[in-house]
């Protein structure tokens, strides 16, 4: 299947990026690498909703059922999925952004492709990355945007777990490195979701 859908990718470009479908787009990375700053960023500029893991968490587990475990993640992801599914049918908005999670494994970038092909939809997958030292001043408790994160297990330790475990995205994305802000990135990022362009 992991072959099939990067064929698919590589040699039916159009059928992915066509403008008249709705196109899912996963936000990979570690924690702090500006997933949610970026897609904030996208939505105020293209015809987009983010499904967001946290806040599907928030509601699904308030308070002290929030526990943070694979199970729970996997729970919330399926619920977005389902969202996503509804919405594309429908053609309700152009782009779906996946938020919340680093699909750090290949088989969590695999289910939501294999949805994305169940729904009809395109795909597109923005790999993010920043330096450690940014990372470090993100998540540190003073910081506004660390304050108003609604994941509260993030921290260095669990940031620099997932980045020496994350496997290798098999399938065509765009590299996006937001040391310097995702202001910078902008304008590539929304090429390559508008056009194809990597």
């Amino acid at each position: 299947m992991e072959i099939w859908l990067r064929d698919r990718a590589l040699q039916t470009p159009t059928r992915h990026y066509a403008r008249s479908m709705t196109t899912w787009v996963l936000l990979a990375g570690p924690p702090a690498t500006g997933k949610s700053t970026l897609a904030g960023a996208l939505e105020k500029r293209l015809d987009a909703t983010t499904l967001n893991k946290d806040r599907v968490r928030e509601v699904l587990f308030p308070g002290r059922m929030t526990d943070y475990t694979p199970e729970q993640d996997d729970l919330c992801t399926r619920a977005m999925l389902d969202a996503a599914a509804y919405l594309t049918t429908r053609q309700r908005v152009a782009f779906i952004l996946f938020d919340g999670r680093s699909f750090a494994r290949r088989r969590q970038v695999e289910e939501v492709l294999q949805a994305a092909e169940s729904a009809g939809a395109g795909w597109r997958i923005l790999s993010l990355s920043c330096a450690d030292e940014v990372v470090r001043e993100r998540l540190d408790r003073a910081n506004p945007e660390y304050q108003a994160h609604p994941a509260r297990n993030r921290n260095m330790d669990l940031y620099r777990r997932v980045k020496q475990s994350f496997e290798p995205i098999l399938h065509p994305k765009l590299d996006v490195d937001t040391t310097k802000g995702v202001e910078t990135v902008l304008n590539a990022v929304m090429g390559y979701l508008m056009h194809g362009a990597g």
